[in-house]
This record gives structure tokens, C-alpha cells and sequence, in this order.
């Protein structure tokens, strides 16, 4: 590989690795600053996952040898097939303790909006007020 070519993979690999940083710290800030516990369970999946992928690929970039290509694809696909299984049991767990009793009615309460199909005028209960 020529010096030109390592060298422009080189600062690829920093601004991938850049990227990833930064999604990974955006999912840490939301997973200890969201409200609820579903919008946490999704910060600390998804974007974080992301950024993890995109971590590894910018030190591959980096690193420009195929041993760290073959544990980082390894750290790529264990860390894909567990986030969401993890993420699946934190959700199941909740539900079952009762912390999350409709999915639909948390967003709605944060949002402080009315259920789908109650009447604006009616109460918490679904009756209206005298």
C-alpha cells in the first residue's frame, strides 16, 4: 500500500473514530438524563451501538493490519447479537415488576397529551369531571 493511500486512511480512521466517540457519548449522557425508563433503554442501545461500530471500523482505519480486523469483527458481531437481547431483558423485567404498564401511555403522560380515544374533557380515569 502506498504512504499516500496509508496516510488518508489514516485520517479517515480518525474522524470514523471521532464519529463513533461521539455517538457513544451522546448514548452515556442520554442513558443517565432521559426521564423514563424505555427512552433510557433506547439510548443505551442503539446510538451506542453505533457507536461502538463505528469506533472499531476508524481503528481498523488506523491500525491498517488484519489481526485487528479479525478481533474487531469479533467484538462487532458478539457486541450486535447481546445489545438487544440485554436491551429485551431490562424491557421484560420492567414490565413484569410493573414499572411499565403500557408503552403508549408513558410517552403519552411525559408528553402531556391525552390518550388515543379519550375525550379531552374527560379526567384521568376516563370519566368526566361534574
Amino acid at each position: 500500500m502506498s504512504e499516500s493511500c496509508s496516510n488518508a486512511l489514516t485520517y479517515l480512521g480518525m474522524v470514523i473514530l471521532t464519529l463513533g466517540s461521539a455517538l457513544t457519548l451522546i448514548a452515556a449522557i442520554g442513558a443517565v438524563k432521559l426521564p423514563t425508563l424505555l427512552q433510557r433503554q433506547h439510548a443505551a442501545t442503539k446510538p451506542q451501538l453505533t457507536g461502538f461500530i463505528l469506533t472499531c471500523l476508524g481503528l481498523v482505519a488506523i491500525r491498517q493490519t488484519w489481526s485487528w480486523l479479525t478481533v474487531v469483527l469479533l467484538a462487532i458481531v458478539l457486541q450486535t447479537l447481546t445489545a438487544p437481547i440485554g436491551a429485551h431483558l431490562i424491557g421484560r423485567t420492567a414490565k413484569q415488576r410493573g414499572e411499565i404498564k403500557d408503552a403508549g401511555e408513558t410517552v403519552y403522560r411525559h408528553l402531556h397529551l391525552p390518550l388515543p380515544g379519550k375525550d379531552v374533557s374527560e379526567g384521568e380515569d376516563g370519566v368526566r369531571p361534574r
